[in-house]
């Protein structure tokens, strides 16, 4: 019965029955007027059951049409083609499939701008964008795989839940052509995400209350007694809290972390941008993990603040995720291809503008001197992995709760 009542609701979910439609229809079978008549009562069991098994196999085909090329069938029809060839097989399959979805955690006045631009460079493929916040985009894909939808074909997120999206089994490996001009650490080895844009954590300054001549140099700095009390930082900065501790060697990490909370820190609340304008409004004197396309666009814009990067330097990347039961996946390679190309690049670096890593790609003049030191990529694997531990630990340490 409970595989049954799974089911249930699976079908509920796939045909937008009333919530628990189904399930009441089934239980009148056992306990409403049927159970007078066996007969009736058998047919009632019946036509139930054979609803489900019907609608198991509809299911199933609305997921993946009949005929339709898999993941594995795509990525092996074009793996030892020549680059020409390559594209022309992608073309025609994609004019074929004639769309791609795009689940997206990328901010809504943002992501568009990338959608026009692929359907203005591809015009034969359309794309439906869903844009979902990182804590419900695992969520939902598991909620529709589960119901036997496999709606999505590409997810762009942050490290923990492109983590995810790999550990329960959603995404296939795929390793782009246009990586080879990407920096290593950018992108998984195995080819389970690709990052096509990144955020710079850098330490923000208020010129007012730090004379740039006696601002830190290193996270080491940040100790002296006279920045006691002057220090703001994130409730869930554990992005930033990851590359520490794997750059500094967990014994050591933990270490300076303990000394760092003796600062008498300001922990306000989990949004980067209010820290950031509290301390312009000169609650504190500095900013630890600020998002440094955040302070470079205030600084543009005559603020009185500055930023430092110290090592290690951590960027946090939104990546992308080919998934494995894509039901357009020539339209979806195409489509990552397209993210990782020097056009897409470029136009996300000028336009939107965001931090891009292809390499050779001129990003806008605030921007340039986030690059001036070698970034350490937030690394979905280590931060997935160990999510649970560093939510402890960074609680535990800055007593936050």
């Amino acid at each position: 019965m409970n595989l049954l009542a799974n089911r249930l609701g699976q079908v509920n979910k796939i045909y937008a029955f009333p919530e628990g439609y189904l399930d009441r229809s089934l239980r009148k079978c056992y306990t409403g007027p049927t159970q007078k008549n066996e007969m009736i009562r058998k047919v009632c069991r019946f036509n139930v059951l054979r609803f489900l098994l019907t609608s198991t196999f509809i299911a199933f085909y609305v997921a993946l049409p009949a005929g339709a090329a898999t993941i594995d069938d795509a990525l092996k029809n074009i793996r030892s083609l020549p680059p020409v060839q390559r594209k022309a097989v992608i073309e025609e399959n994609a004019r074929k499939e004639r769309e791609v979805v795009w689940y997206t955690s990328m901010g809504l006045t943002d992501f568009p701008k990338i959608v026009d631009a692929f359907e203005k460079a591809v015009p034969y493929v359309k794309v439906k964008a869903n844009r979902l916040t990182q804590s419900t985009i695992v969520t939902k894909i598991d909620t529709e795989a589960r119901a036997g939808l496999f709606a999505v074909d590409v997810v762009g997120s942050a490290p923990v839940e492109i983590w995810e999206l790999k550990q329960r089994g959603h995404s296939a490996s795929y390793l782009s052509p246009e990586l080879k001009a990407f920096p290593v650490g950018s992108y998984d080895p195995q080819g389970f995400w690709s990052s096509f844009e990144v955020t710079p954590i850098v330490v923000a300054l208020n010129t007012k209350l730090v004379p740039l001549d006696e601002a830190p140099r290193s996270y080491q700095d940040l100790l002296q007694p006279k920045w006691k009390g002057k220090i703001n930082m994130g409730s869930d900065e554990y992005a930033w809290y990851s590359v520490m501790l794997d750059g500094m060697g967990k014994t050591k990490g933990l270490e300076y972390m303990k000394a760092l909370a003796r600062q008498q820190l300001h922990i306000p609340g989990s949004s980067s941008i209010m820290r950031l304008q509290l301390m312009l409004a000169g609650e504190s004197a500095i900013a630890l993990a600020a998002r440094g396309r955040r302070v470079t666009e205030y600084k543009e814009k005559g603020a009185p603040v500055d930023y430092r990067l110290f090592d290690p330097y951590p960027a946090e990347p939104n990546a992308l995720a080919l998934m494995r039961r894509s039901s357009h996946p020539y339209a979806a390679i195409a489509f990552i291809d397209w993210i990782l190309s020097e056009e897409a690049q470029s136009l996300i670096a000028q336009q939107i503008p965001r931090l891009t890593l292809r390499k050779g790609v001129k990003q806008i003049p605030r921007h340039q001197e986030l690059y001036k030191k070698e970034f350490v990529f937030v690394n979905p694997a280590s931060i997935g992995a160990n999510l649970n531990e560093l939510i402890a630990s960074y609680q535990q340490v800055f007593n936050v709760r």
